[in-house]
């Protein structure tokens, strides 16, 4: 072996010093992770604690005729637990939107110790079948029955047609808005067979097909039904081809409550409260 390739040898096998500057440097960022690692363990540790940063106010903000105010803070006090921002906020919102009265609900934190509950109160448009309430969307809600708000229309039905309902009881309410009188009752059956009852104690029967061309038929009518003041119809069935069956209720007139009390009778002697006529 040559002088040179033994000097070259030597090279190899002998150590270098070390870079102290570059071992400090990687020094330094392993014990600013470890810090950081414990700051956040601790960290986490401590916003934790119900005793720090702990809510103070839940403020309940929205317009309220039907939901009771003591009913909704009761419902989600029960469920306010931890701090600010440990609370459950998504538990929160569903003890309120359990409430029957209740159509919707948003919370959010407000820094730093406040709770801020948004609530939409429900907005009945009609009973549905007497004991519940159902919405201007269709939705069917059931409150306690002496709850209930009274002078509202009734509607019944299949609880799945409650959206089709409310959709009809508008337009229906549109077409007879020219007679100035108002649909009290609407009715579907399972078969899809309507029926309407108006605020002057009148039913309509309406059938299942050409609902709207049977109804603009009614309303043509309509102004003949009233003309003769001894009696007035209470039922008017329109599902024919052509024409209608209407049946009356008589009118105890003056006359006939003289007739009665000196021992008068009218009528053929039959007191007729009820007939069937063809118009």
């Amino acid at each position: 072996m040559t002088t040179e390739q033994k000097t070259k040898a030597a090279d190899k096998t002998q150590v270098r010093p070390l870079d102290w500057h570059r071992l400090g440097r990687w020094s330094l960022a392993v014990l600013l992770f470890a810090l950081m690692g414990a700051g956040t363990a601790w960290g986490v540790v401590t916003l934790r604690d119900p005793n720090v940063l702990p809510l103070k106010v839940v403020r309940i903000d929205g317009e309220f005729r039907h939901l009771k105010r003591p009913v909704l803070e009761s419902a989600v006090g029960r469920v306010v637990r931890g701090n600010f921002f440990t609370v459950d906020v998504a538990s929160v919102r569903r003890a309120a939107e359990e409430l029957a009265w209740v159509e919707g609900a948003s919370v959010r934190r407000v820094w730093p110790d406040t709770l801020v509950m948004t609530v939409t109160e429900q907005q009945p448009l009609a009973r549905w079948d007497a004991d519940r309430l159902v919405n201007l969307r269709g939705e069917i809600f059931a409150p306690e029955k002496s709850e209930l708000p009274a002078g509202l229309p009734n509607f019944s039905g299949p609880d799945e047609d409650a959206k089709w309902v409310v959709e009809r009881f508008a337009e229906l309410n549109q077409m007879l808005r020219p007679l100035a009188v108002a649909i009290t009752e609407l009715a579907v059956d399972g078969r899809g067979s309507w029926r309407v009852g108006l605020g002057d104690q009148l039913a309509l029967k309406l059938g299942k097909v050409d609902v709207d061309q049977r109804l603009q038929r009614f309303i043509r009518i309509y102004p003949e039904l009233n003309r003769d003041n001894t009696k007035r119809a209470r039922v008017v069935d329109l599902r024919y081809t052509n024409g209608l069956a209407v049946k009356w209720e008589m009118i105890e007139t003056d006359m006939d409550q003289e007739a009665e009390s000196s021992g008068v009778v009218r009528n053929s002697g039959t007191r007729v409260r009820d007939d069937k006529g063809q118009v």
